[in-house]
């Protein structure tokens, strides 16, 4: 058994953790490092550079063991001794010492016992030595003062609202869409992000999605002074933001504990104990007040009259939205866990800090941890709020608190639509390798267009494998289990308000089905293949290589049509999923079916970055030369030259 190990963890950037994984350094025996490492005296002088960015955490180790974890920017250090757990506790705490000063740590260790463990940090870069320079880092004066703006200017100059329908999605877009198809596209938990609060600030601050529509708003912008991974990095925090919480606070908490009585009275089993899940939809029903609010049809919030206390509590709800998200579908520096896993306020905090979930793209959570802790206790634990008993909530407030169970069912219909239409992307990489395999075979045998279409193809599943979160059928698998057990929980939480589908098994209904009225469209596919990517080539054209060109069209035919059957599926279930939120918010139903163009809407409303899977269905039009439309009733393939 050794005492301690150290990786490296991925770099502290919630864009690098998004887009790649970082390389271990993988377990590094003491006695390995101590080889590697110049000898160390016990009068040498070590450095712990910026300290105060270093945590511990204990975690369950094997068998039912503990382990004590320290965690110093994009290294973990694992001690699995519980006798030298002081070691790691007082080490934390350091910033500069002497090496022999170890010794007297905890209840004592002997100069051998110490000397591998600080020669291993040294090697792996946790700790450097005084004499190298390095004085300078662990004593650095505390910058505390203003950060320049850490994004470019916002590119939109006016306020601009959703409501405006067909105008606003075509100029984002190119392609206009009814507002009645607007969650199918852009994720409930988002809608809100665009809109103004009576403070002039929109409700997503910096993170507004899509990014083409947020303002450049006066913000103050400050170097972070809180402990953790979040002390004193590149990134600023923004206090504007925070003024505005602490402002509001005492009425956030009070909205916040009327949510959670809601929920619970929906979902009593989470009474027992929260799962990852549960507070994922928790959070999505905050969310979902002040959304509620200026989405219904009658007597919306205009925009800029939203009260600050529901723009600040979504701001900061949506912090502990995105770590739920991350446990569930991000693969990187842990494994995800299922919606059903036991999770608590504690748990949370700890694999936020480890998991670097306080950073953004551009800046770091302006929270200070009293406040995050306060928060957690309100909305999981029910704990009370001193002050917020004594809160008399004005007429805007009291008519949110009066919306609670209809911004309540908003979230969940909106969660229905969003499990329904997200689980055509593991669909869509499934349906990519499989496309690889069979051109990769019939390219052997066909012409230099085949070939082309082949090398596209392995191209594509080589940047699916490389750099995305569907690199793997078992990623794939998660992440349909986690769609699945929120349209279902989903069910649970509206049936007594009789919003429920008639089916709550997701996976049952997105089964791809081949029937007579897809006859057509199964015999173009076919034709189009052999015409577009059966070209001679330079084998031979017997009558047993026709037969293979037929058996190798008739794989990619097969794949592309269930690829197509389950897209038309899943837009029957979200359509009708969409349909029972328009009614409940009083729209109007949309004039126009939605269809397979309107689907890839929510990846060009994330504009060019971050690089995403091509959209299959145009891979689908430009390597066959058609027009493929697939709705709820129909799949349709038109030529280029107009004849269907």
């Amino acid at each position: 058994m050794h005492t301690a190990t150290t990786t490296q963890r991925p770099p502290d950037t919630a864009a690098a953790v998004a887009s790649a994984v970082a390389s271990a350094s993988g377990p590094v025996h003491a006695a390995v490092a101590v080889a590697a490492c110049p000898l160390l005296a016990p009068h040498d002088e070590l450095v712990l550079p910026l300290h105060r960015r270093v945590f511990t955490q204990y975690t369950p180790a094997e068998a039912g063991a503990t382990e004590l974890r320290l965690y110093c920017g994009d290294h973990e250090v694992s001690f699995d001794e519980p006798a030298f757990f002081a070691f790691g506790q007082t080490l934390a705490q350091q910033s500069r010492f002497t090496a022999g000063s170890a010794t007297a740590w905890g209840l004592g260790y002997t100069w051998p016992q110490v000397q591998p463990l600080l020669a291993e940090l040294v090697q792996a870069g946790v700790l450097q030595r005084a004499a190298a320079g390095t004085a300078a880092t662990a004593g650095a004066p505390l910058v505390t003062g203003p950060r320049p703006a850490p994004l470019p200017a916002g590119p939109c100059t006016t306020a601009r609202e959703w409501a405006e329908g067909d105008a606003l999605m075509r100029s984002l877009t190119g392609r206009p869409l009814e507002l009645g198809w607007l969650e199918m596209v852009l994720p409930i938990f988002r809608v809100a992000h665009i809109a103004l609060d009576a403070e002039g600030r929109q409700v997503g601050e910096a993170n507004v999605f899509p990014k083409a529509l947020r303002m450049d708003l006066p913000t103050a912008w400050r170097a972070c002074i809180y402990p953790g991974t979040r002390f004193q990095v590149e990134r600023p925090m923004n206090v504007t933001a925070l003024k505005a919480m602490r402002q509001h606070w005492l009425p956030m908490m009070a909205l916040l504990a009327q949510v959670r009585a809601a929920y619970l009275l929906r979902f009593p089993q989470a009474r027992a104990g929260w799962t990852v899940g549960h507070v994922e939809r928790l959070a999505t029903s905050v969310l979902a007040l002040p959304t509620y609010l200026l989405m219904r049809a009658v007597n919306p919030v205009a925009n800029g009259d939203l009260h600050p206390a529901l723009s600040s509590m979504f701001r900061v709800t949506d912090g502990l939205r995105m770590v739920m998200h991350q446990m569930m579908f991000v693969p990187i520096a842990e494994p995800t866990l299922h919606p059903d896993a036991p999770i608590s306020r504690g748990q949370i905090s700890a694999y936020a800090e480890r998991n670097h979930s306080f950073h953004s793209e551009h800046g770091v959570c302006a929270g200070p941890q009293a406040m995050i802790d306060e928060f957690l206790a309100v909305l999981l634990d029910g704990a009370a709020v001193k002050g917020a008993d004594s809160v008399v909530l004005d007429a805007a407030l009291a008519q949110a608190h009066a919306a609670i169970e209809a911004a309540l069912d908003y979230a969940l219909l909106g969660l229905q639509v969003h499990a329904a239409v997200f689980t055509l992307w593991p669909a869509m990489a499934r349906c990519y390798e499989r496309l690889a395999d069979a051109s990769a075979a019939w390219a052997q045998r066909g012409g230099p267009a085949l070939r082309a279409l082949a090398q596209r193809l392995a191209t594509t599943v080589a940047d699916l494998r490389s750099g995305t979160y569907l690199a793997t059928e078992a990623w794939r698998a998660e992440r349909e289990a986690v769609y699945a057990d929120m349209y279902a929980q989903c069910a649970q939480g509206l049936a007594a308000r009789g919003l429920a589908g008639a089916d709550s098994d997701l996976p049952g209904q997105l089964v791809p089905m081949l029937s007579c009225t897809h006859a057509q469209a199964d015999r173009q596919l076919l034709e189009q293949l052999q015409r577009h990517c059966g070209q001679p080539g330079d084998g031979d054209h017997s009558d047993h290589s026709d037969y293979a060109e037929r058996a190798d069209a008739g794989a990619l035919r097969d794949a592309l049509m269930d690829f197509l059957l389950q897209m038309q599926a899943t837009l029957r279930v979200a359509c009708e999923a969409q349909a029972r939120l328009n009614r409940h918010l009083g729209r109007c139903a949309p004039l126009r079916a939605f269809t397979s163009d309107d689907l890839n809407l929510h990846n060009l409303l994330h504009g060019t970055a971050p690089p995403r899977l091509p959209y299959l269905v145009h891979e689908i039009e430009r390597w066959l030369a058609v027009r493929l439309v697939v709705d709820a009733q129909a799949i349709t393939l038109t030529d280029i030259a107009g004849s269907t």
